[in-house]
């Protein structure tokens, strides 16, 4: 996630009790910090999301996941309850526009790039390239 040092500020010390409430929310539920975080964001911005796409998701903050195996990444995330996890996500949005008063989330379609290569950029045979491609020299 890439956003301003200002809305992280307002999510975690500013906001007063509202935010307080909603923070007390995800607390309870151990879910949904990056859907309040987006509360927060659209409702200082007025704007929609944008997305950042990749072509594999991973969980680097889990420590289960050092296992390369994408089966044993799924086993272990949130979402691999997937009705239990969707459900309590609803709920999330529902409290937090309950605290709020208003729904500050906009539909957007917003995107910046198709996918982004764990690794970054690195030099080979005397070109950028991925990193994580193969190329012959």
């Amino acid at each position: 996630m890439v956003l301003n040092v200002d809305y992280l500020y307002k999510y975690t010390c500013g906001g007063g009790t509202k935010l307080s409430q909603m923070r007390n929310v995800v607390d309870r539920m151990m879910n949904c910090e990056d859907i309040l975080m987006n509360f927060v964001v659209a409702e200082e911005s007025s704007l929609g999301p944008v997305l950042v796409e990749a072509r594999r998701l991973r969980d680097h903050g889990d420590t289960r996941n050092e296992e390369r195996s994408e089966e044993r990444v799924k086993e272990v995330g949130l979402s691999s309850r997937k009705g239990e996890h969707l459900k309590r996500r609803g709920e999330c949005i529902r409290e937090f526009h309950k605290v709020l008063g208003r729904m500050p989330l906009k539909y957007s379609y917003g995107k910046v790039v198709n996918s982004v290569g764990e690794q970054g950029l690195c030099r080979k045979g005397g070109k950028l390239v991925l990193c994580d491609e193969q190329i012959s020299i």
